[in-house]
C-alpha cells in the first residue's frame, strides 16, 4: 500500500496550481480589479490627457476607439488599425500625408500603452517575474501588425505594473516601456495617472491630467482619405 505524505501532496498541488495559471484567468482577474468585466466590456472609447514634460506642460490629448483606432488630436494624426496619416500633413498646412509603412506598428503599440491590449487581442502567459520589487504575472500579446507587448500584472492587486514593447522599424529594434502608478477611478474604472516613458532624454515621468470614457467618437474621425488620382 503506497503512503502519500500530506505535506508533499500540498506542495505538489500548490506547484501544479502555479503552473496551470492561464492567460484567460489573469485577464479576467485584471478586468475585475480595474472595475469589473461588465465595465471593461462596455468601454468603447477613451480620451486621455497626458502631460509629457519634455513636450511642455500642456496635455497632448490622445483618443482611442477599441480595438485599434487612435487619434492624436493636436496634430490630427490618425491610425485606422492598418495605416497612420497626418490629415493636414506633417507640417499641419498641406494635405493628407500617409506615414511611412515601417512606422505603422508604432501606433498600435501606442494604443497598447494607454489601454491593455490583452482585453482586445489574444494573450499568452509567460510566467512569473519580479517588477519594482513586486511579484507579477507576465502576459505576451502579439499585435496585428507584428509588434509584441509584454504586460506585467501585480500578483496582489492584479493591476498592470509595467508594459514593454518589442518591434523593428527599418532594421532598428525598439524596446520602449512604461511603468504605471497612481491608479484613480474614472467612471468606475481604474486608470493609471502616473507613468514613465522613454524619451531622447532618458526615462521620464509623465502625468495623466484626466481621462474621459465613452465619449462620442464616430469612425469618420479616424478615416484616412483615399489618395487623389
Amino acid at each position: 500500500m503506497k503512503i502519500v505524505c500530506p505535506v508533499f501532496t500540498l506542495v505538489l498541488l500548490l506547484t501544479s496550481s502555479a503552473w496551470t495559471q492561464t492567460a484567460e484567468e489573469i485577464v479576467a482577474r485584471c478586468a475585475q480589479a480595474m472595475g469589473g468585466q461588465d465595465k471593461i466590456n462596455a468601454l468603447r472609447t477613451m480620451r486621455f490627457h497626458p502631460i509629457f514634460p519634455d513636450h511642455g506642460y500642456k496635455p497632448l490629448p490622445f483618443e482611442i476607439k477599441r480595438p485599434n483606432l487612435s487619434r492624436v488630436m493636436n496634430s490630427l494624426l490618425v491610425f485606422d488599425g492598418k495605416r497612420a496619416c497626418f490629415l493636414k500633413g506633417s507640417n499641419g498646412k498641406s494635405g493628407p500625408e500617409i506615414v511611412d509603412a515601417e512606422e505603422w506598428k508604432d501606433y498600435e503599440v501606442e494604443i497598447g500603452f494607454y489601454f491593455p491590449a490583452f482585453f482586445d487581442h489574444q494573450a499568452m502567459f509567460l510566467g512569473e517575474f519580479t517588477v519594482q520589487e513586486r511579484e507579477a504575472y507576465a502576459l505576451d500579446v502579439t499585435l496585428p501588425l507584428g509588434a509584441r507587448l509584454t504586460y506585467f500584472i501585480d500578483k496582489k492587486s492584479f493591476l498592470p505594473l509595467k508594459v514593454t514593447a518589442d518591434f523593428t522599424i527599418r532594421g532598428t529594434i525598439f524596446r520602449p516601456e512604461r511603468i504605471y502608478s497612481d491608479y484613480k477611478e474614472v467612471a468606475g474604472i481604474l486608470f493609471p495617472h502616473g507613468f514613465t516613458y522613454s524619451s531622447p532624454h532618458g526615462i521620464l515621468k509623465g502625468v495623466m491630467e484626466s481621462v474621459e470614457v465613452n465619449v462620442p467618437l464616430p469612425d469618420e474621425l479616424f478615416a484616412i482619405p483615399e489618395p487623389q488620382k
